[in-house]
C-alpha cells in the first residue's frame, strides 16, 4: 500500500521494509519507536518521506525531499499528512489476532 502526495509530480510514499532500513540507517532510529513529541520534526518529517519515496526515484536525496516539501506542501502540510502516511504502521487490531492465530497454527 502506499500514500499517494502530489510534490513535483504525483508521487507514492510506501513505508515498507525497505523505507524502514532507509530510515534506520539514516537515524539510527526504528520508526517503528519513534517518540514523535520528543523528536525534532525538521529531520524527522523530511527523512519519513524520502524513506517512503525513495522506491520509486533512486535519484532522491533527503535534502531534495525537504525542498519539496517545503515547495509543495509546507510545514502543515506534511504534518497534515503525515498520520496517513503512518497508517501503514499500524496493522488493525484484527490484523494482528489473525496473524497471531495463523501463526499458533504452524
Amino acid at each position: 500500500m502506499y500514500t499517494p502526495i502530489t510534490l513535483d509530480k504525483a508521487r507514492n510514499v510506501m513505508l515498507g521494509f525497505e523505507a524502514l532500513q532507509v530510515f534506520k540507517k539514516i537515524t539510527g532510529k526504528s520508526l517503528m519507536k519513534v517518540d514523535f513529541e520528543n523528536e525534532d520534526i525538521e529531520e524527522l518529517i523530511p527523512t519519513i518521506f524520502y524513506a517512503g519515496l525513495i522506491h520509486e526515484d533512486k535519484e532522491l536525496t533527503v535534502e531534495a525531499t525537504t525542498k519539496l516539501i517545503d515547495k509543495y506542501l509546507g510545514i502543515k502540510g506534511a504534518i497534515e499528512i503525515l498520520p496517513k502516511i503512518m497508517e501503514e504502521l499500524a496493522p488493525k487490531e484484527n490484523g494482528i489476532k489473525n496473524a497471531q492465530r495463523a501463526a499458533k497454527k504452524k
